[in-house]
């Protein structure tokens, strides 16, 4: 009896040991970063970018993939951030107002916010995982919070949107979510709200960019959902690269990838044409080969986005994302571009097989026939040959895609696309 009460007071000291230790900063200087790039956190990160690209190639926003009871329940935590922003409204912008005052960008409503998120997060998330993973809150509360943006200096950029990728990877590592249930809604329902709520915080409050390179940057704040977005269009896409850009394109396809939705948020907020504000992302319409894209954009992640001193400073590892030395010997990855996926296969033969159900459900629907009907021979019996045509006929749908050339047009490719960077480049040690 007194052994099985010291491993319960084991067991409750390791409880709180692990729940109070906070995720902290690690990467203070410049000689950080290449113990980042060998650490279990990168390992995890890349893993998961390139897992999600190859699930949901081929899948649509708008298809019937499907979505967990726990995917819906954090998706709920953005309900009630958008609450706060009502009840934080931007403040009146005063004309004439002091020269100190009107230095400082962005609208000083986002502060109270942001104070309003920070005190509500945490019992957030805790509503929203299982009672079982509660032990999770604090780390994973800790990536959220950081993904909003500075209220200090009322600014966004890919630093927040890294912390909120360390918050979807977190959240498989303590089995919250689920490989094979969740990977693709993770992407296209979860980190679709996000984004969605984050462009709502910009426009709202005027929030500045944190990582803006001019023209020749993809976007001012995101880059996420461009990896996922051209991803999703590595198979059987409805449009070539040259189309991506043209309004019929973001008119019609709007709604089902990720991609022209940030095109189309693009072309709705900002100023000019894309070959002025967005000269990276009009250059890669001159390609063919979406797969190409994706490769190119994930090596410019990498080398760009993960080495970048100023998005990495504020960045908090834990339990679930480790600084740690990956010792395991792995090489880094990558997505399985060009091929039917998993999902989309299971889709396929899902469909199938509830076609084929109709199919017999209808054969097996015969027209009442009156005895006196049969006794005056009034129907006529079905020649062998025509049922047999029935059952064995087929038909197919044979799905092009469109090209659009883009000749006499001179655009500099940026040196990233060339064939010869490979994102295998990095080993961990053993």
């Amino acid at each position: 009896m007194e052994h099985k009460s010291e491993k319960n007071l084991s067991r409750v000291a390791e409880f709180f040991c692990r729940s109070t230790v906070e995720p902290v900063c690690r990467i203070q200087s410049t000689a950080d970063i290449d113990s980042w790039q060998i650490s279990k956190a990168y390992f995890t990160l890349i893993t998961y970018l390139n897992d999600v690209s190859t699930e949901i190639q081929g899948i649509r926003n708008t298809d019937s993939f499907p979505v967990s009871e726990n995917i819906r329940r954090l998706t709920a935590i953005f309900d009630s951030l958008d609450a706060m922003i009502l009840s934080n409204p931007p403040a009146p912008v005063v004309q004439g107002s002091n020269a100190s005052a009107s230095l400082d960008p962005g609208n000083k409503s986002y502060r109270r916010w942001a104070n309003s998120m920070l005190r509500d997060i945490f019992q957030m998330v805790e509503k929203a995982v299982p009672v079982r993973k509660c032990r999770h809150v604090n780390e994973l509360g800790v990536y959220l919070s950081g993904a909003f943006g500075s209220s200090t200096k009322i600014e966004y950029g890919t630093g927040h949107e890294l912390s909120f990728m360390f918050f979807l990877c977190a959240l498989f590592k303590a089995e919250i979510l689920s490989r094979e249930e969740d990977l693709a809604a993770s992407a296209l329902v979860l980190f679709e709200r996000y984004l969605k709520f984050v462009r709502r915080l910009q426009v709202t409050y005027s929030v500045i960019s944190s990582n803006w390179h001019g023209g020749y940057s993809l976007d001012k704040f995101q880059f996420v959902p461009f990896i996922w977005g051209f991803a999703q269009l590595c198979y059987e896409a409805p449009f070539s690269p040259q189309k991506m850009l043209d309004a019929d394109t973001i008119e019609q396809y709007k709604r089902e990838y990720m991609l022209i939705d940030c095109v189309g948020h693009m072309a709705n907020t900002y100023i000019g044409t894309f070959a002025r504000h967005s000269s990276q992302l009009w250059s890669l319409a001159a390609l063919s080969s979406w797969t190409k894209i994706h490769r190119g954009l994930m090596f410019m992640y990498m080398e760009e986005i993960l080495l970048d001193f100023d998005n990495l400073n504020g960045l908090r590892f834990g339990e679930l994302m480790p600084f740690e030395e990956d010792k395991s010997g792995r090489h880094l990855g990558h997505a399985r571009l060009g091929v039917k996926s998993s999902l989309r296969r299971q889709m396929d033969e899902d469909q199938e097989n509830q076609d084929q159900d109709q199919e017999l459900a209808s054969r097996s629907v015969t027209p009442s026939i009156s005895r006196s009907d049969l006794n005056e021979g009034n129907i006529e019996k079905p020649r062998m040959e025509d049922e047999f045509s029935d059952v064995m006929s087929n038909s197919g749908l044979s799905m092009g895609s469109d090209s659009t050339s883009l000749s006499g047009v001179s655009v500099h490719l940026p040196t990233w696309m060339d064939d010869g960077p490979s994102i295998n480049k990095h080993t961990f040690k053993n």
